[in-house]
């Protein structure tokens, strides 16, 4: 342990909201804490072998080849039983030609009976197979870095992962190989990487270097070269190290990815035939900043957002899903997460209000890494009938020491009217995976301000946020405000003119005995006034108890004691509304599930008590079958029954999903929903067939039907078949 440091190695952390305390004083305590605690560790290297043609990518690790290649075993466990070697053996092999890096893993099973194996198709969730991972920091700054899995079956998937392994981007899609055979001594996968798929520094030989396998059954996840359970799941800072990676090179950079699609759209009685072409240009500037030029762009294969009905007072928040805004989308993030503040949702971007597509005429994007800067700029023009339907938005971010940064973010263009909207702000983050040896912390402060035609003053947000998220104790606290007049025409803000004061806490023992991986208990708080210091909104979650099973299971109960104050009248149903005045009431919550890698699970969850003037009680029902690998059905089922004073409604959603796996490449996903209140059934089908690696065949199908247990009427529908080809040189 150090006893002192230079400012360029504090990178530290600390605040919770007190009026009591100076912040620059506390920002300077916890950094020297943070400073004075920091340890030199020596990471584990393993040195790459050049080959001089790389061995088939099939799944069979029996290639000559790999007899040429590093060895690399020694897997620790971070789950179950951490520190302790892997249960079963586990060995990787990585050996690269000038062109593309190879993996070979060797996953030991003395039963492959045992094996879980569940998923097939591509980019889908492995979270309850057995699977390896691998992540590659190119760069070597201990931020960011390449995420790549594989199943046992062939399922592949790749991510982006930045603020060191906090963010994973899986809408990113490399292009790459993965295979993967079950045999009589376990599973085998091999894994060929194109250097120009990624980015790096030229002539820099040494990269960092993370290996993981998951063994669901036993709830087993091991890591290469360190297992702390007070890191991220994908933390990139404490990587080992891949040497001799030298003579390799990215090619051009150029990528030209055309599409073709022809269709139909219904509505009513009409029918109309439709067709379009397009594309996407990609040029890497350089070795870490890609551009990308879109002209005409087409969101067809966008999966359809998950039907929510809102009884809240505040807008519902849905995730960004279009693959476009989602490529590099961690180069625009800002401050601390989460849904109460974003200054930058892409989601006002080509999307109307109610979530229709609007067409996107062109748009140009640049992100990536220069150095120590961090940056991504954004300009779109969409087709609303608006006076200026240009938006732009710019972030760039400065690293400072290992896990620190200053950044800058501002915004041009309105998507919620047509005033004139322009937002900057500043970020500053302190942070470090070193605090007391290896712990995690963080020191989020920012402030943002927006300038609006009609909306001059009172336009101002800022905040902070303090973060400890380690595995027996997690902590965050926060504080922000947001003024009257603060509107971000790009971003994403349900609530103005507020004060809010925020914790969450949770501990996490380890038994290890009676079959309870972990048991959690938490407490959060959430305190909301106007700027003139009156309650609006008070409200604590009490979890008393949340145990995790080694089986997979889970069982958890909490309490929540709430206040609300109203000061208009709140319309929660068509037929139903709160009168203003102040309501207190509690709540109580019960969840259970079984482990989703069984081939038939459930879940449950029960919410009960006081509502407002009344009461509420809402059920959520979920049952998933994987019959064989091919196919898979998924049922959700959500009902909320609401009494208050002037009468009682209920609300109910539901969701089907039948997906059928012909194989890695050829799949088919089917998504029903349906709503007692809007009584529409929407039906999503898409086929995708991936012919190679960026070229694929897409046929989309969706449609909608109202009242159709009544009228049997098809109210409108389109149908797609897509053409994408990429080119790369």
């Amino acid at each position: 342990m150090r006893a002192a440091c230079s400012a360029s190695e504090i990178d530290g952390l600390g605040f919770i909201a007190l009026r009591e305390f100076k912040l620059t004083d506390l920002v300077v305590v916890l950094a020297i804490a943070i400073c004075t605690t920091s340890y030199i560790r020596a990471q584990p290297s393993v040195r790459a072998v050049l080959v001089e043609q790389g061995p088939r990518i099939d799944g069979d690790t029996s290639d000559a080849v790999w007899n040429l290649a590093t060895r690399i075993d020694g897997f620790l466990q971070r789950e179950p039983a951490n520190g302790q070697p892997v249960s079963e053996e586990t060995e990787v092999l990585v050996c690269y030609d000038l062109d593309r890096i190879y993996f070979a893993w060797r996953c030991h099973e003395p039963d492959p009976s045992l094996i879980t194996a569940k998923e097939l198709a591509r980019d889908v969730s492995l979270g309850e197979d057995d699977r390896v991972q691998i992540i590659l920091d190119t760069f070597l700054d201990g931020r960011n870095a390449y995420w790549y899995q594989v199943g046992p079956r062939g399922s592949i998937g790749d991510a982006l992962l930045s603020e060191n392994g906090f963010i994973l981007n899986k809408e990113w899609d490399g292009l790459w190989e993965g295979r993967a055979r079950i045999h009589a001594k376990g599973w085998d996968a091999e894994v060929a990487i194109p250097f120009k798929t990624m980015t790096f520094r030229p002539g820099q030989t040494t990269w960092g270097l993370k290996l993981i396998r998951h063994i669901r059954r036993k709830l087993e996840s091991s890591y290469w070269p360190t297992a702390n359970l007070d890191s991220t799941r994908f933390q990139v800072s404490d990587a080992g190290l891949l040497e001799g990676l030298e003579g390799i090179t990215q090619g051009i950079g150029l990528d030209v990815a055309p599409y073709a699609l022809t269709g139909l759209d219904q509505r009513g009685d009409h029918i109309e035939a439709v067709g379009d072409a397009g594309a996407d240009v990609f040029y890497q500037l350089t070795p870490g900043l890609k551009s990308a030029l879109t002209l005409n762009t087409d969101f067809a294969q966008t999966e359809v957002d998950a039907r929510q009905i809102n009884l809240t007072r505040f807008p519902l928040f849905f995730p960004e899903k279009r693959d476009f805004f989602l490529d590099g989308s961690n180069y625009f993030t800002f401050g601390p997460s989460g849904e109460t503040l974003i200054p930058f949702f892409s989601r006002r971007i080509g999307l109307d209000p109610t979530g229709n597509p609007i067409p996107i005429i062109w748009g140009a994007k640049l992100n990536g890494q220069v150095g120590n800067w961090n940056m991504g700029f954004l300009n779109i023009m969409d087709d609303r009938a608006t006076r200026n339907p240009n938006f732009m938005v710019a972030r760039v971010r400065r690293n400072l020491g290992s896990q620190s940064s200053l950044g800058f973010i501002t915004t041009w263009g309105n998507s919620l009217d047509d005033a004139d909207n322009f937002v900057t702000g500043v970020d500053f983050k302190l942070a470090s995976s070193k605090f007391r040896g290896n712990k995690n912390i963080g020191l989020s402060l920012f402030g943002l301000k927006s300038v609006t035609d009609g909306r001059r003053g009172n336009d101002a947000a800022f905040g902070a946020q303090f973060d400890y998220p380690n595995d027996f104790l997690q902590l965050t606290a926060g504080f922000h405000q947001i003024e009257e007049n603060f509107r971000p025409g790009l971003g994403f803000v349900p609530r103005h003119d507020i004060r809010e004061t925020y914790l969450k806490s949770q501990l996490g023992p380890r038994p290890g005995r009676w079959g309870i991986l972990q048991v959690l208990f938490g407490l959060d708080a959430d305190y909301i006034t106007d700027l003139d210091n009156r309650l609006l909104t008070r409200q604590f979650q009490l979890r008393p108890l949340h145990l995790r099973f080694t089986t997979g299971e889970e069982v958890s109960f909490s309490v929540s004691p709430q206040f609300e104050h109203l000061d208009v009248p709140f319309a929660i149903h068509p037929h139903h509304t709160i009168p203003l005045g102040d309501y207190s009431f509690t709540r109580q919550s019960f969840t259970f599930f079984t482990a989703p890698r069984r081939r038939l699970w459930s879940s449950l969850t029960y919410r009960w008590g006081n509502f407002y003037n009344g009461s509420r009680q809402e059920t959520t029902t979920a049952f998933g079958y994987k019959i064989g690998v091919p196919l898979f059905v998924g049922l959700e089922l959500s009902r909320n029954t609401v009494t208050l004073d002037d009468g009682r409604f209920s609300t109910n959603v539901s969701r089907l999903s039948t997906n059928i796996l012909f194989s890695p490449n050829v799949t088919l996903y089917s998504f029903l929903q349906y709503d007692n209140l809007s009584q529409n059934l929407g039906w999503q089908s898409r086929f995708r067939w991936i012919l190679t690696p960026g070229n694929e065949i897409l046929v989309v199908w969706n449609s909608r039907w109202f009242e159709p247990l009544e009228r049997h009427e098809l109210t409108e529908s389109t149908a797609r078949i897509k053409l994408r080809y990429n080119h790369r040189f």
